[in-house]
């Protein structure tokens, strides 16, 4: 039977050859969620026997990495902060740039009761700060009433479920009045015109509704900001993930 090292070291070089970045470090994740097996960084070391099974499992997965399915499509979950997230087709890959969001909060110390998320996807944020903050109460709306029922999954999975309601809807359109000490969003600001230009795992996994921003990228942003303006019954503190160049 084939060694894990020898498999891995064949899979970290086809990695490379087609330009997938940490290479080494991305196929033994796929190994360690394939097999439930703890590498750390010494794959060289690990002598366990692993079943015909096993090895059938870890190869077709990194095969599947080889396609350019991203990690967390091919296990459908992801990793946030300190939480661990079970995703659908319909839900955007949650980001390690969205962590800062949660930051952004507890560095300002604003005081937060009622907080409202807009376009949930995995529940990611929402989640987060729910986790991390006490006495919080939240909404949290996506348009897929397949990534609210995940979000509601992960909400459930990972007990927070009674500090937060999932409302499926677009954007502010559900909403008559704004009662919130918070809103906090993270729209898709693409330029329509770059989406072809992404990565495959992106362009090929991602909603296409989670990434396409309009001719800017700010469609959404306005839209947001008006119904904002025009809801509000009182001053909110609104926070929104941008582009790298859209400040």
């Amino acid at each position: 039977m084939i060694k894990l090292r020898i498999l891995a070291e064949n899979y970290k070089k086809k990695f490379s050859e087609i330009g997938i970045k940490n290479a080494s470090h991305e196929v033994n994740w796929i190994i360690e969620e394939a097999s439930d097996i703890f590498l750390g960084k010494k794959i060289s070391l690990f002598k366990d026997q692993l079943t015909k099974k096993d090895i059938e499992n870890i190869t077709f997965c990194l095969d599947k990495r080889l396609e350019r399915v991203p990690i967390s499509r091919i296990f459908q979950k992801s990793y946030f902060r300190n939480l661990e997230l079970f995703l659908c087709n319909h839900n955007f890959i949650p980001r390690i740039d969205s962590e800062f969001l949660i930051d952004v909060l507890f560095k300002k110390k604003i005081v937060l009761n009622n907080v409202l998320e807009l376009g949930t996807g995995s529940g990611a944020i929402i989640i987060s700060l729910l986790k991390e903050t006490l006495n919080i109460r939240a909404i949290a709306t996506d348009i897929s009433y397949e990534a609210i029922y995940m979000a509601k999954k992960n909400a459930i999975i990972n007990g927070v479920e009674n500090k937060v309601q999932f409302i499926c809807c677009n954007w502010l359109d559900s909403f008559v009045n704004l009662d919130f000490d918070l809103i906090i969003a993270n729209p898709p600001y693409i330029k329509s015109e770059d989406i072809y230009e992404l990565e495959p795992e992106v362009k090929n996994y991602d909603p296409i509704i989670a990434l396409d921003g309009g001719f800017d990228g700010l469609d959404v942003y306005r839209n947001i900001c008006v119904a904002i303006k025009e809801k509000r019954k009182k001053k909110i503190a609104v926070l929104f993930e941008i582009g790298y160049d859209q400040a």
